[in-house]
């Protein structure tokens, strides 16, 4: 078998060429390896975001909830302070006005009291005028 120089240089091509596949074809292998590496922790991150998404939703869920409940007792407790003002208020109104009769009963009675003061002293006068003219009485 003869093999001439243009053949051995073609098998020698091609041996080269084949060679560079093969480094090619481990070389797309590695960096498939290193990117399917890649997409799986990529993957294993994103698992932990959505499940930390999860718990700061449900999180979020539950304080939204208490923040209702919160808003809700407060609203509850304006109302009952609201009542409780309104009732107190009438209470100080009626007080007032009670007051405010009771300050003109005492300022009619405190003018009757000078006027039946009046009368009796005057009566007393008109009385003891009477007991002086009769007769046996005594002369001062």
């Amino acid at each position: 078998m003869v093999y001439d120089n243009a053949m051995l240089e073609d098998l020698d091509s091609l041996a080269a060429r084949l060679g560079q596949l093969v480094q090619f074809t481990k070389q797309l292998q590695s960096e498939r390896a290193s990117l399917q590496a890649r997409i799986n922790s990529l993957e294993q991150e994103r698992n932990a975001l959505r499940d930390e998404l999860k718990r700061r939703e449900a999180e979020f869920d539950e304080l939204a909830q208490s923040s209702a409940d919160h808003q809700a007792r407060l609203d509850i407790a304006r109302a009952e302070a609201d009542s409780i003002r309104i009732s107190m208020q009438t209470e100080v109104e009626r007080a007032s006005a009670e007051r405010e009769n009771l300050r003109r009963q005492l300022a009619a009675s405190q003018a009757d009291s000078s006027r039946l003061k009046a009368v009796a002293s005057q009566a007393q006068l008109e009385i003891d005028s009477i007991l002086m003219r009769l007769p046996g009485a005594p002369q001062e």
